[in-house]
């Protein structure tokens, strides 16, 4: 007999799936572990499991063995199968194995790395977007801004403005095919003629995200990153503060007759960047960006951000020290390169300026 001490919530965070404990009466258990993603199931794991001294077997690290495939996919199902075996001996001395009991344990499988306290899986699917800031979002006009969630609620906008007054506004779908739906929550679509658009609240069920909005005529974003956070989604952050670019040059010399020749080069650009001055909602959610695997440079072109296009970069170095103290003013710096091994990349759109246009618009 199977007595299972660990059950699967309805929606599981893939970075807090439980290990699996039980105990048997029998010899041992077959376990089998599958996902299944659009009707395609993949065996990912079977191995024959003996019990210790008391009886009990334990499936642990359920969260690194579906890791891979959380990488891939937001929403998959998880199937974990029990067998206990009853083995004997037949009259030629051969394994005989008889199936005395079974058990099962399903669930859907959020991608996650974050470990999420105080709030189940499917809690946060229905009250919460799929990202990790905690409180009111900065931006500016010309800036992309992207919210995704997971469910069939339609989203809606509040805006206020300068003169007081407020507009209840439709939120435009980027993509509604897949495991979520990913809205364009940008500034530029509330805005109204002769009105200063000041903060906005997206809503989506009983999600809501407040956005408030930078009055500087053109803020200074250098650079623009779209990376992909915790649960696998894209967001946008941008830099108000320092940015530099620094060129270094590893040249292989030697002396060719009666010249020295430069034979090969590898010239490797890098760039230093500054967030600016934070909020603490705002300087805790750009540790997200810190600890991205996967982030690309944008480009600023004509005042927008444009989102389809990006150079893959690689964080280097980062400082980030949030304090308590009263005078402390948020802020983040980190240092990063192309990941490409070439680093000899031109933008023709760059109109002829010393750096491109995620860079200070001032140069010329």
């Amino acid at each position: 007999m199977i007595t299972l001490y660990t059950s699967f919530q309805t929606k599981e965070f893939s970075s807090q799936i439980p290990d699996v404990e039980l105990y048997i009466t029998q010899q041992r258990i077959l376990a089998t572990v599958k996902v299944t993603k659009s009707g395609d199931t993949t065996q990912i794991y079977e191995e024959l499991l003996y019990p210790d001294l008391s009886g009990k077997i334990c499936l642990a690290d359920l969260d690194v063995l579906i890791e891979p495939y959380a990488n891939r996919w937001l929403l998959f199902s998880l199937q974990v199968d029990i067998k206990e075996q009853q083995v004997g001996t037949d009259s030629i001395g051969g394994e005989t194995v008889t199936y005395t009991d079974t058990r099962t344990l399903l669930t859907t499988v959020v991608s996650c790395r974050a470990n999420i306290l105080n709030m189940t899986a499917e809690q946060w699917c229905s009250k919460r977007f799929l990202t990790l800031m905690d409180g009111a979002r900065t931006t500016a006009q010309g800036w992309q801004e992207r919210l995704t969630f997971i469910g069939n609620d339609t989203a809606t906008c509040t805006a206020y403005y300068s003169d007081g007054s407020s507009q209840l506004r439709n939120v435009p779908i980027v993509n509604a095919l897949g495991d979520a739906v990913i809205i364009d929550s940008s500034p530029q679509n509330f805005t109204t003629s002769g009105k200063i658009l000041m903060r906005y609240v997206i809503r989506a069920g009983e999600r809501t995200q407040e956005y408030l909005v930078n009055q500087h005529p053109e803020p200074d974003i250098a650079p623009v990153l779209l990376f992909w956070n915790s649960f696998g989604v894209q967001e946008i952050a941008y830099c108000t503060g320092g940015f530099h670019q620094v060129s270094s040059f590893d040249r292989k010399q030697a002396r060719i007759g009666r010249t020295k020749e430069t034979y090969d080069m590898d010239e490797k650009e890098s760039f230093k960047a500054d967030t600016g001055v934070l909020t603490f909602p705002m300087a805790n959610w750009w540790r997200e960006v810190l600890r991205s695997k996967d982030i690309k440079m944008l480009t600023v072109y004509d005042g927008y951000v444009e989102t389809g296009y990006g150079k893959p970069v690689i964080i280097t170095s980062e400082k980030s020290d949030l304090s308590n103290e009263a005078d402390h003013l948020p802020r983040i710096t980190f240092e990063f390169e192309y990941a490409d091994r070439n680093h000899n990349i031109f933008d023709v759109r760059a109109e002829g300026r010393i750096f491109d246009d995620t860079f200070d618009n001032t140069f010329n």
